[in-house]
């Protein structure tokens, strides 16, 4: 995750929990506002320090960069085994019905006999 998406993250979630913390309180509307404004600017100020503190202490040589290539080749292989698994799934329900079909077939006869 960028470091500016988890600010803008952060900030958005502050500000739903600071809404959510003044009607639960049940404040008039200056102090609403106001326990809004301070419980967005909190979660503002730690996820911005948070943000700081990582870019500050991250190693870069720490990313391993996917091959785009590889992972979708990967990905079509898998696609392809659970396609086949699918085809047997729905080949074997079918005989399986086919056979319940058979089975009830037989037992009315027995019963007309």
């Amino acid at each position: 995750m960028r470091g500016e998406n988890f600010i803008y993250f952060g900030s958005v979630s502050g500000f739903f929990i600071g809404i959510i913390f003044s009607i639960l309180k049940g404040l008039d509307f200056f102090d609403f506002l106001m326990a809004t404004f301070l419980v967005t600017a909190i979660f503002y100020i730690v996820s911005l320090a948070s943000v700081s503190f990582f870019v500050k202490y991250l190693n870069i040589k720490q990313f391993v960069f996917f091959n785009k290539q590889q992972v979708d080749d990967i990905l079509d292989v898998q696609i392809k085994e659970l396609e086949k698994k699918e085809d047997f799934i729905i080949q074997s329900y079918d005989f399986i019905r086919k056979i319940e079909e058979e089975e009830l077939e037989i037992i009315r006869k027995r019963k007309n006999v």
